[in-house]
């Protein structure tokens, strides 16, 4: 047992690249506290998370959050490690954003013991993978406690396990499949939906590649047959009528806007979220006035958030890190000229016009119409664009993250000319990444209606993106290893 601290030492010594990652994440989680106004949705998983457990009065907290059709007993056993820490005085926010550092790290982990060789992370080569997972809004998903860290691991976990299955290792892989699969289908159905319907796809092509059918079964039974009696097991009626009832076309008719109502008087003093009007004002000289007008935001709550968790919370450790780097004054600077705008417009309006390219509202494309899908498919990977329109506070700091996508998508491609030679067109598990990769794309063509949403789960494509980065390199090794044996 004494053992144990010197080798948990000397593994953070061998892997810097994993110490600094990690202490990044653990920092900016306790740095944000519980504020959520960088991803709204986080509430609501805390809610489920806290009411999961022990005696509630919400028999089904899941419903509260995105955890719509996710099996009870997944989530209590997904939850468990988070649950345990909080019995030593971690705080509830902080317990599932270190879990959600934990699920990174294990997707981290994942792609370089199946890919790479070398034993420590620290090698230019391997670096690659960090640098990846450092896209800002990456990094920002997957510290906080949404369900993108789980989606993240469990696509790290079956592509991996596909490519050991593949390369014959057949209990590890066929555990990360039917792991990776079962907790997908749990976490987003719709994603587990592109998921097999890629492996049936790519099932088809095996058998005209005439790939040993015995490989081909086990993969079957790893990635479908298990996951689904497993979640047909432990899943409610509700859940399934969820799944089963859910159509795309309707899901593509939603509306995209994200309306916040807010009451300020003349002075521009606010009362805070939400429609209620309420009978005074009182302002900063202890004046009040009737009357305040009823301001209507069409996106920016990010902004709104922010200013009211400023002013609320001034003595955190957010509110002092953005005093100290002059952003809170920037942020009232935004919200001063937003709510001036607001009170000049006759309707009260703001942000209902905004440009085609950095507009909350989406138009997604139709089955019916294929070319319809070009345009939302390219908003989807390359959006939103610096300098374009006035998209709102989130947006405009999103915008300049997206070169680092282009730039992403760049690499990839240079990836794929660099190893043309390695056809791996023939290869199964890049056949089955391809496959899935451009069904996630024309899936968020047809189904995604807000900017917003979009950027979060254009966060889904990085780690098809590193298995396809990492596994070209790998079959061109591959490739020599066995030229060079004969």
């Amino acid at each position: 047992m004494k053992q144990n601290p010197a080798k948990i030492i000397l593994l953070l010594k061998q892997n810097k690249l994993i110490s600094l990652f990690t202490l990044a994440h653990v920092f900016f989680g306790i740095t944000l506290g519980r504020l959520y106004a960088l991803a709204p949705d986080e509430g609501g998983y805390l809610y489920t998370f806290n009411n999961l457990y022990g005696n509630s009065s919400d028999p089904n907290p899941q419903y509260n959050s995105g955890w719509i059709t996710a099996p009870k007993a997944f989530l209590w056993i997904a939850y468990l490690p988070a649950k345990i820490i909080t019995y030593f005085g971690v705080p509830d926010y902080l317990a599932i954003r270190l879990l959600s550092i934990s699920l990174t790290l294990f997707s981290i982990i994942v792609l370089h013991k199946v890919f790479l060789n070398s034993k420590s992370l620290n090698t230019w080569s391997n670096r690659w993978i960090f640098i990846f997972y450092l896209i800002p809004s990456v990094f920002l998903w997957t510290t906080v406690g949404l369900r993108e860290s789980f989606i993240i691991a469990e696509l790290a976990a079956f592509l991996a396990g596909v490519n050991l299955i593949f390369r014959k290792k057949n209990i590890v892989g066929a555990v990360l499949v039917t792991c990776g699969s079962y907790s997908l289908l749990s976490t987003k159905s719709y994603l587990w939906a592109c998921l097999i319907l890629a492996s049936l796809i790519s099932i088809a092509i095996y058998f005209v590649l005439r790939i040993n059918a015995r490989v081909i079964l086990k993969f079957i039974a790893a990635a479908i047959v298990i996951p689904l009696a497993l979640f047909a097991s432990t899943t409610s009626i509700y859940a399934l009528n969820f799944i089963l009832q859910s159509d795309v076309s309707e899901v593509g008719q939603r509306s995209g806007d994200s309306v916040t109502q807010i009451y300020v008087d003349d002075s521009g003093n606010s009362s805070g979220i939400g429609g209620e009007k309420p009978n005074t004002i009182t302002g900063e000289n202890g004046s009040t006035q009737e009357e305040p007008k009823l301001i209507t935001f069409h996106g920016d709550f990010t902004l709104i958030a922010l200013h009211f968790y400023l002013q609320d919370y001034p003595d955190s450790i957010f509110t002092k890190v953005f005093t100290l780097f002059k952003l809170k004054d920037k942020v009232e600077q935004i919200w001063s000229e937003k709510i001036k705008l607001g009170l000049i417009y006759e309707d009260s309006q703001i942000g209902a016009d905004t440009s085609s390219l950095n507009g909350h509202i989406l138009t997604p494309g139709q089955i019916k119409r294929p070319l319809s899908l070009i345009w939302p498919a390219f908003i989807f990977l390359c959006g939103p664009f610096p300098f374009v329109g006035d998209p709102g506070l989130a947006a405009a700091i999103a915008s300049f993250e997206s070169p680092l996508w282009w730039a992403l998508y760049l690499i990839l491609m240079v990836q794929f000319v660099r190893f043309r030679k390695t056809k791996f067109y023939v290869d199964p598990p890049m056949i089955l990444a391809v496959i899935f990769t451009l069904g996630v794309i024309a899936f968020s063509a047809l189904v995604e209606v807000n900017l917003g949403t979009s950027y979060r789960h254009r966060s889904v494509l990085l780690v098809p993106i590193i298995f396809m980065f990492l596994r070209l390199r790998q079959r061109a090794e591959e490739i020599k290893i066995s030229v060079t044996d004969k």
